[in-house]
């Protein structure tokens, strides 16, 4: 069928669209050959896209928003547009956004943050209200900063430049003239051509290192007695304790947040022809995502354990959520910025190529369509390489084999985007209110589900049966909020039930049996199912959370010729299967941890140069010896003999840390980023002697940092 060759390929040519778009750390004196050179690099290692973040490091001699810093900017477009790439912009110097670098405080004092704390002494800060005992709640400056561009500007640093109080309109619209006019001056032949978006950050009302202190927008005393709200009872705020006021309080401030910040932003970049794009500050936050044009979070700090965690804390919604909130609001694309300071341990730079996949997999099957991997550095040299490190891309052992990793990227997005995400079950969430391990199960069951937030259910109408929101049709609600969230009209002849164990139990009957994405032949609780629908193809794509092999069969349903698709080899393999006694065909299912495949039906046969899967490989680490060790690199060697009565193996496996590139007779077979290390080596075999070697490159920690991590064959 002519659909699957357009499927395959898009799969082995996937679009520049589909690129991952990294934040490049401007962070160094400028040189214009350095910054062609690089970019240059990028698209060739199929990179075609990048966020220009201003980052620590970057010379006094260039202040912030200067001309000396324009001049800099318009070559990078520039040198961007003529060769293709396209270039989000970042809204800050450096973050969290809102401040302009400390130049809206400096323009007007009174824009900088504030925000309320409880004080002995209300000194000469405006008085809101006296606890009961005899504290004050006063509303006054924070103090707060944000982190800088030059060196001196950090955190705690006494050049840290001032935050700026984002919930006064006036200090946003200030703001928007300082940092958002200046870049439309300065590059409008740019906007909706190269210039695709404006990155926003975290952005935070009260800035950083002003912990003693809450948000608050003047006049909001008011509002909250409206409310039904008592000041006094904002006491408990500073105790992480809540009441009806405290809640008031919360719903008030995002309001507030909401209008006064997200929504200028959001029809600044809609009126000017381009994306607003970014992230809010929490994981969970919901509101603030209905403002961005590409919904967005951001993975950070290993927040979410590989191979290990992603199903528990709010963190573990922080993907699905957004790529949920951008289907519903018919958000083609919806961004994750990755990878940031995801190291093992204590070890900043203890980054490796295995958790780079397993954390792409994770976010790709939650439905993640534009990855922002945090970052490529412009420069590494001194103490920049201690900033929020590690760099995943220019200055990492994998980058003279990233096309690896961005054709995966590009893969996955394309899968994700467009087509119909297949889900029969919505599970109602609120502003950081959003259920984690109450719908573990279900991801363990392979049942598939939106999050559906309770402010967009007014979007939606009740359609035979069933709740109806833009392309996506629901025939159950999970609500596990509270028997409160059941009064919204749209849902009251909708099927509510209040666990996800009520679930499983109904989809042992006949009738929600096709609420499981798949059907397994036995438990395989660390396998993630998401089916998809591209045209009339049905797309079932399955990724391997956990560290162990996952073995099992797979019922397959309507599908004649099923093949499977290693998106990251961008091989094609046919399906081994068997059938039961009612002539029902179930696939074998093998996986390694931190492997996807995807499934679909090739009736007609089309697809060419399919191959079958092996599964059972040899084992050869025992085979090798180490020969040199040059640095960070052991080279490992042994030799085989290939005649008429003696067969080599086409394939082998070893066992070792971290990246490995085999060569056969001097030719590069293959490279890989994970345990088991598997290589292909047929097709550079010949008669008589041939000599392979395995090169062990170590962890880029051992470069950067004083950390000896381990690295070689597991021979040692």
């Amino acid at each position: 069928m002519g659909d699957v060759k357009q499927l395959w390929k898009e799969i082995m040519e996937p679009s520049e669209e589909f690129t991952p778009v990294p934040f490049w750390f401007f962070n160094d004196e400028p040189d214009e050959t350095k910054i062609r050179l690089q970019l240059e690099d990028f698209v060739e290692k199929g990179v075609n896209a990048f966020v220009l973040h201003p980052r620590i490091g970057i010379p006094e001699t260039i202040p912030y928003l200067s001309p000396a810093y324009f001049e800099t900017v318009r070559f990078i477009v520039k040198t961007a547009s003529e060769i293709g790439m396209k270039v989000v912009l970042y809204d800050e110097g450096m973050y969290p956004s809102g401040s302009a670098h400390g130049m809206v405080a400096e323009e007007n004092p009174e824009y900088a943050s504030k925000g309320i704390t409880l004080a002995e002494e209300p000194g000469d800060q405006e008085i809101l209200a006296r606890m009961p005992d005899g504290k004050y709640l006063i509303y006054g400056f924070t103090g707060g900063t944000i982190r800088g561009i030059h060196f001196g500007e950090d955190d705690g640093e006494n050049g840290a430049p001032k935050s700026a109080d984002i919930l006064n309109p006036e200090a946003v619209q200030t703001f928007i003239r300082l940092t958002h006019e200046r870049y439309y001056r300065e590059l409008k032949e740019y906007f909706g051509t190269t210039i695709i978006g404006f990155f926003t950050d975290e952005p935070c009302a009260l800035g950083r290192n002003a912990s003693a202190y809450r948000e608050w927008a003047k006049g909001m005393e008011k509002e909250i007695v409206l409310e039904g709200g008592k000041l006094i009872e904002l006491e408990v705020l500073f105790e992480g304790l809540e009441n009806k006021t405290t809640r008031i309080y919360r719903k008030l401030v995002k309001l507030h947040l909401r209008e006064t910040f997200y929504k200028p932003l959001s029809d600044w970049c809609q009126d000017h022809g381009i994306a607003f794009m970014g992230h809010p500050a929490e994981s969970d936050d919901i509101e603030e995502e209905l403002y961005f044009h590409v919904p967005g979070q951001d993975l950070i700090l290993r927040r979410v354990v590989p191979m290990t965690g992603g199903l528990s804390g709010k963190d573990s919604v922080q993907a699905k959520l957004a790529a949920d909130i951008a289907r519903l609001l018919g958000c083609r694309r919806n961004m994750n910025e990755c990878f940031g300071v995801c190291g093992r341990g204590q070890i900043p730079w203890h980054f490796t190529g295995e958790d780079m996949k397993w954390y792409i997999d994770w976010l790709g099957i939650r439905g993640v369509n534009l990855f922002v991997p945090h970052a490529f550095y412009y420069s590494v040299m001194g103490k920049r390489k201690e900033e929020r490190p590690p760099d995943v891309g220019p200055n990492n052992i994998w980058w003279p084999h990233y096309r690896h990793f961005s054709d995966y990227i590009k893969r996955i997005s394309w899968l994700m985007t467009d087509g119909e995400d297949c889900a029969s079950v919505a599970v109602l969430c609120d502003n950081n209110l959003v259920p984690a391990e109450e719908v573990a199960v279900l991801y363990e069951n392979q049942i598939g589900f939106h999050y559906l937030p309770v402010s967009m259910v007014k979007g939606g109408r009740e359609e035979d049966g069933t709740f109806r929101i833009g392309d996506c049709r629901y025939e159950i609600i999970l609500n596990v909020l509270g028997k409160s969230y059941e009064s919204q009209q749209e849902l009251r002849n909708i099927r509510m039930v209040y666990s996800a164990a009520e679930i499983l139990k109904l989809v042992k009957l006949e009738e929600y049996k096709t609420f499981r994405t798949v059907t397994l032949s036995s438990d395989a609780r660390s396998l993630r199912a998401v089916r998809r629908m591209k045209g009339d193809q049905e797309l079932i794509f399955l990724s391997n959370e956990g560290k162990n092999l996952v073995q099992t069969r797979l019922l397959a349903v309507n599908m004649e010729n099923p093949v499977w698709i290693d998106l990251w080899e961008g091989k094609v393999y046919g399906c081994s299967y068997t059938l039961d006694s009612e002539n029902k065909k179930w696939i074998d299912v093998t996986i390694n941890p931190c492997e996807t495949a995807l499934i679909l039906s090739d009736s007609e046969g089309v697809l060419t140069d399919v191959m079958s899967r092996r599964t059972k490989i040899e084992d050869w680490t025992e085979r090798f010896e180490l020969r040199t060790q040059e640095g960070n690199r052991r080279i490992y060697g042994c030799t085989v003999e290939r005649d008429e009565s003696l067969a080599v193996p086409d394939s082998f496996r070893v066992s070792g840390e971290e990246m490995a590139e085999c060569w056969c007779n001097g030719e590069l077979t293959g490279v890989s980023f994970w345990n088991p290390h598997t290589f292909h080596i047929g097709t550079k075999l010949k008669e008589g002697r041939n000599d392979i070697e395995v090169i062990m490159t170590g962890n880029a920690s051992n470069i950067y940092t004083d950390h000896n991590v381990f690295f070689g064959l597991s021979v040692e």
